[in-house]
């Protein structure tokens, strides 16, 4: 394995090694026989064009250059180390019912472009669930988590808080009025502050409140490497879903258009909608969206990429059209509120 993602990579993503279909081979094994590939979480060793769908704002060129290096993150001001999340969901006829995984890494040798300063770990420990030591390894649904490294999973995946009812939605959005969208609780129209991470996953664990809904395989032990142990392909993986007021899938569980279940490959600014082609001669799906380098500004952001002090708007739809465009739309801007990625023209946003 090239000493580069060995450096950089330690989130462990389940995915078979099918070099024998050319173009449709995923990244490398890590090891002769594995089926598990170790992905570089910030894109840093690779170099290549687009491939894949593009859509609105300055996302043609997933590999840009200019402006790719970070800075030590404890020498960042204080600003540029949370980021703004909102969502809201203009589907008027379901809830939605999603499972947000945010993984920041402490800057370390094992993470050298972590996001996170040493120093501010009790600062993001007043918001993140859960620290991953050096060393370490944590399970996450169909990805293995190494440290050192901290976890956000959001409200645990619940539909509804604990002992709550009706409106007490948790780790949901209640529908629409009209056109007029209605807002996350938390992830709320002024945007959430959050530390930034490195990392925002939308992925169901299969666990919890979310092991009823669940459709997709995971593998048996992300953190274990064992030959035949394959899970769904990661764009595969359940993200989030429509579903009624009692968190029962709203359609059909059968895959394609007019299910109740999406997946990360119908999610604007993830690996597995963008595209892109690695050096190495294979297709790079991943279903993350990444923090950029923090010498990267809105003219250079990659299609998948968020920023340093900026915001993200997030915007639920539900459109079962063929050909389809992602059900998950971002907005995404910088520190200074330029425009890096607009919502998907096709949604045809109000």
């Amino acid at each position: 394995m090239p000493r580069q993602l060995r450096e950089f990579s330690r989130v462990f993503l389940c995915l078979p090694c099918v070099a024998a279909l050319g173009m449709l081979g995923l990244l490398g094994c890590a090891a002769a026989g594995s089926p598990y590939a170790y992905l570089d979480p910030l894109f840093n060793v690779y170099t290549g064009v687009t491939s894949g769908p593009t859509t609105a704002g300055d996302e043609s060129g997933f590999f840009q250059t200019g402006g790719r290096t970070s800075v030590d993150p404890c020498a960042e001001p204080n600003v540029r180390k949370f980021v703004r999340i909102s969502m809201r969901n203009l589907n008027p006829d379901d809830y939605v019912h999603y499972f947000l995984l945010l993984v920041a890494f402490v800057n370390s040798e094992t993470y050298p472009n972590g996001a996170v300063c040493p120093d501010d770990v009790d600062l993001y420990m007043a918001f993140y669930d859960e620290q991953v030591p050096e060393g370490a390894r944590r399970p996450f649904g169909n990805f293995c988590i190494e440290g050192p490294a901290l976890i956000y999973f959001h409200e645990n995946g619940q539909f509804q808080r604990a002992g709550g009812a009706g409106t007490e939605l948790a780790s949901a959005i209640a529908p629409a009025q009209g056109t007029n969208a209605t807002y996350d609780n938390f992830f709320d129209s002024a945007g959430a502050l959050v530390p930034v991470p490195d990392l925002i996953i939308f992925h169901n664990p299969g666990t919890g409140g979310g092991a009823t809904l669940k459709v997709s395989n995971n593998s048996l032990d992300p953190c274990a490497i064992v030959v035949g142990d394959i899970g769904d392909p990661e764009c595969q993986q359940d993200a989030f879903y429509y579903v009624d007021e009692n968190d029962l899938m709203a359609g059909s569980v059968n895959l394609g258009a007019g299910s109740g279940r999406r997946v990360p490959n119908e999610i604007q600014g993830t690996g597995c909608e963008c595209g892109a082609v690695g050096t190495y001669g294979t297709w790079v799906f991943q279903a993350a969206q990444v923090l950029a380098p923090s010498g990267v500004t809105a003219s250079n952001a990659r299609c998948n990429e968020f920023l340093r002090g900026g915001m993200i708007e997030y915007i639920f739809v539900r459109d079962d059209v063929d050909p389809p465009y992602p059900q998950l739309l971002w907005r995404v801007t910088d520190q200074s509120g330029s425009e890096a990625h607009a919502f998907d023209p096709r949604a045809d946003l109000p």
